[in-house]
């Protein structure tokens, strides 16, 4: 995140969009990256792209 700001940039949501895969996101980490998501197209279009990848392997997984 942008040290005096707080607000993050798409290459930082794409970081904790990924990284939200492995691990749960601290508060002010999801609050950064909802907002950003809420501003930015591109980045919401690959966090809906994450969540049907997730959602396809967690199916691929089980046998669906």
């Amino acid at each position: 995140m942008s040290a005096e700001d707080g607000e993050l940039n798409c290459r930082e949501a794409s970081r904790l969009l990924s990284l939200a895969c492995e691990r749960e996101l601290v508060a002010e980490e999801l609050r950064s990256l909802a907002s950003h998501i809420d501003e930015c197209l591109m980045c919401r279009h690959f966090s809906q792209q994450l969540q049907f990848l997730r959602k396809a392997a967690s199916a691929y997984r089980e046998g669906d």
